[in-house]
């Protein structure tokens, strides 16, 4: 190591060395609509990389190690292809929180940690290992746990782990419980938990038991993003939930599932909550597209704020001239999760461009939002995107840009270049 480069040069030469865009705070706010498996299939793989990239640093020398450590732990991510991780991670975070390994007077490993996602928790001993792991985590702000795949899968999650999240309630920004599990028992130890987050902003889960159409509003008084795949409506919801009257709702942004159980109880909640909202995210989950339209009349109608609507859909073909009478908004992303079988998605979407240029003038962005799309565009089907944005749409008021936010016919002349 060069002892002439002062300390706070080498910390600047890791934070970029190890930078993963839109996984901490504030970045993740930037994509807080997005959060859940399209975001996972995007950032997880690259903080997987950039945690090889860590684990060199700080294997350089002596020096290094006590320079870059702070940046090790981060992030941690705990995957279902590394089960016995959660093991090696506890066993690590817990051997610094007791004073070896560390300098003295030097924070332990866990302080530093800011996100922790954990997608497997097969047994009762994995339980109490991830208990262990968030207690050494006093800085937590963002957690994402998925045990989609946990065995037994009807055994519901103990309450242990929200326990231990109540320790770092004080910290939690972001949560995206992903258990999948409708258990009643469960759910209830979920939304106790909700209730006692006061910094959380965004929040995001399978499902969210409701009583009467009504969220708890000392839950809403806080979170910003609300995502959830199904409204359940129960009848054993908290005693005395009522509208929230003059209670604070910060609900700014939703994002609907479409497809899904509870996912007809969304005219009740947009007609409740619909006037705080100023953006929606849709997803139509299924194939039938027939479900697009009155939804885009529900938000229509109840969302009088909305400025930014995002549409994640399976084909771009579901843009017709019905599903295109849109709110005033001024911000539109567009996402297509299936697979581009031919040209006809490319000229769906182009064609649905064009239309929304006389439609639409309050429109200002319009976004593809999902990366692949974006490939599909400039190298499969170049020839259309390209006819399209020098033909019909060459005067285009409102800018189309491509998941990073760049003009998409800059993009394009880049990777021709490039090509070439």
């Amino acid at each position: 190591m060069n002892t002439r480069i002062p300390p706070e040069v080498w910390d600047h030469i890791f934070e970029i060395a190890t930078h993963v865009p839109y996984i901490l705070i504030p970045d993740i706010f930037d994509k807080s609509t997005f959060i859940g498996d399209e975001y996972n299939d995007i950032y997880l793989p690259a903080l997987v990389d950039a945690f090889a990239t860590k684990r060199n640093l700080v294997l350089v020398c002596k020096q290094w190690w006590h320079l870059a450590i702070r940046y090790l732990c981060r992030a941690l991510l705990i995957d279902h292809r590394h089960p016995r991780k959660l093991l090696s991670i506890c066993s690590t975070l817990q051997s610094y929180a007791n004073g070896k390994g560390a300098v003295p007077g030097a924070k332990p490993l866990g302080w530093w940690t800011e996100r922790l996602d954990v997608e497997t928790c097969e047994s009762a001993a994995d339980e109490e290992r991830l208990v262990d792991v968030i207690m050494c985590l006093p800085n937590l702000a963002i957690v994402h746990l998925d045990f989609r795949i946990r065995q037994p899968k009807d055994e519901p999650i103990s309450r242990s782990i929200p326990n231990a999240l109540r320790q770092v309630a004080s910290s939690l920004r972001v949560l995206d419980w992903s258990t999948g599990s409708s258990d009643p028992a469960t759910l209830l130890v979920v939304r106790e938990l909700l209730a006692e987050l006061p910094q959380l902003c965004i929040l995001r889960c399978q499902y969210m038991p409701w009583t009467d159409g009504l969220i708890p509003p000392n839950i809403l008084s806080s979170v910003t993003t609300f995502a959830v795949k199904g409204m359940l409506i129960t009848e054993w919801g908290i005693p005395g939930e009522s509208w929230p009257g003059d209670r604070r709702i910060s609900l700014r942004e939703v994002v609907i599932n479409v497809g899904w159980n509870g996912s007809e109880s969304w005219p009740i909640f947009m007609r409740l909550y619909g006037t705080f909202l100023s953006s929606v995210h849709l997803t139509i989950c299924d194939g039938y597209r027939g479900r697009l339209f009155p939804h885009l009349a529900m938000i229509k109608q109840s969302c009088p704020n909305i400025r930014r609507l995002t549409l994640s859909m399976i084909g771009f073909s579901y843009l017709t001239r019905d599903t295109l009478s849109l709110p005033p908004i001024e911000y539109l992303g567009l996402s297509m999760c299936g697979v581009f079988h031919n040209k006809m998605e490319s000229k769906s979407l182009f064609s649905a461009l064009a239309t929304l240029q006389d439609t639409l003038p309050t429109l200002r962005v319009v976004q593809l939002t999902y990366p692949h799309n974006v490939d599909c565009l400039l190298t499969a089907y170049q020839e259309v995107t390209m006819g399209a944005l020098e033909t019909d749409l060459a005067q285009c008021p409102f800018r189309i840009e491509d998941h990073n936010g760049n003009l998409l016919l800059g993009v394009y002349s880049e990777s021709f270049f490039l090509y070439f």
